[in-house]
């Protein structure tokens, strides 16, 4: 790539690209959990395909992890040297976080979706050791938001006090750690296991993240070194994925380190593409909405997929009885999408816009509630 991809650096204040991964990354778990296939109906070979392709929309929280770690550890190094350095990180964190996790929680128990005691440890970040508690995973998404957390809690302090090279080889290890940690002690995976849950087997895609990061930052990396790895490792560790995901104990253990590192290839082409001339093939407008209301968005779908269900129960059970289950799940999904969609956006442009503010200072700009913001807020979005 010649040109503009020569003259543009591949980290910016502002990285369009990545706001579209975002959004794919929540779209994918939407789909997942939007497309139930309906019990006891016949569905067509297409639909059945449709229905085989929306379970593997769980790879969206891989695609989060890999982002986040870039995204973080990135912000972390690029501010490691300012006197708030803590007070910043963990002030912006828990205004972006806080607000909107506590009043779904409030929500749920309220609507009776949610335990006392999974409601209380999910506001202190355990929701992924719930079954280690005793308690019922209540509302199933937030175990991944508790790793992102224990990851934002623990990771300052990581790369303040360690040196770039040695931060390097934490990740590495952490990355090679991760996966082995699987596959000795998740020998007999089932679909629902909370042993999986555990952050220490959910760290390989933060740590992938975070070694992009370091790497792109170092003064001997070249564009070109990226643009040659990139395309094959994506290709290559997708590949083996797909192999890898029909094969339980493999499934379970390093089916998602291979996914991890597909997602890692992805995000360095789009960062590729976004700083060539092809840059407007990965700067979507609609990615880049359902990535600006990501957070929300992956906090209330299941919700919303829920008062879905019993505001169209009869319309459902109907288009169900009549032989025409896809149409059924078809309307389930897009009613779904809208509500959440609707919520999401609500809650993104004022009540987490006004604690964006008090965490950003009182000097911050009304581009807060926009798509289209600085670096410190592409990662707080």
């Amino acid at each position: 790539m010649q040109g503009e991809s020569a003259e543009t650096p591949l980290i910016r204040s502002y990285m369009p690209e990545l706001d579209s991964a975002r959004g794919i990354a929540v779209l994918s778990v939407v789909f997942y959990h939007g497309f139930a296939r309906p019990l006891h109906a016949d569905v067509s070979s297409i639909a059945n395909s449709i229905f085989v392709l929306s379970q593997y929309g769980w790879a969206g929280v891989n695609l989060f992890f890999v982002l986040s770690g870039f995204l973080i550890t990135g912000i972390l190094l690029d501010s490691k040297s300012r006197p708030d350095y803590f007070r910043r990180f963990y002030m912006r964190r828990a205004v972006r976080i806080l607000p909107a996790l506590y009043l779904m929680l409030l929500t749920l128990l309220i609507g009776g979706l949610a335990s006392v005691r999974f409601t209380v440890i999910s506001a202190v970040f355990l929701a992924n050791f719930a079954g280690l508690m005793g308690v019922g995973l209540g509302y199933a998404i937030l175990w991944s938001l508790a790793i992102e957390e224990h990851f934002y809690m623990l990771w300052p302090l990581i790369v303040r006090t360690v040196s770039t090279k040695a931060l390097t080889y934490l990740a590495a290890i952490i990355c090679i750690g991760s996966p082995l940690l699987r596959l000795f002690l998740l020998q007999n995976p089932v679909p629902d296991h909370f042993a999986a849950l555990y952050t220490w087997f959910n760290l390989d895609g933060l740590s992938l993240g975070a070694l992009l990061a370091i790497w792109l930052r170092n003064p001997s990396f070249r564009r070109h070194q990226l643009a040659r790895s990139a395309p094959l490792v994506m290709v290559a560790s997708g590949i083996a994925f797909i192999f890898l995901v029909r094969h339980p104990v493999e499934d379970a253990t390093v089916a998602k380190t291979a996914c991890n590192l597909c997602f890692a290839g992805f995000l360095s082409c789009l960062l590729l593409v976004g700083t060539s001339k092809w840059k407007i093939l990965v700067d979507r407008h609609v990615l880049k909405f359902f990535g600006f209301i990501s957070y929300g968005l992956y906090l209330v779908h299941i919700f919303a997929f829920y008062l879905i269900d019993r505001l169209l129960t009869p319309q459902l059970t109907n288009l169900i009885a009549s032989g025409r289950p896809m149409l059924a799940t078809l309307l389930r999904f897009c009613a779904g999408l809208a509500l959440a969609t609707a919520i999401a956006y609500l809650s993104r442009t004022s009540i987490e816009a006004i604690f964006l503010r008090i965490g950003h200072g009182p000097n911050t700009k009304s581009s807060v509630l926009l798509p289209e913001t600085v670096s410190a807020i592409q990662i707080d979005s």
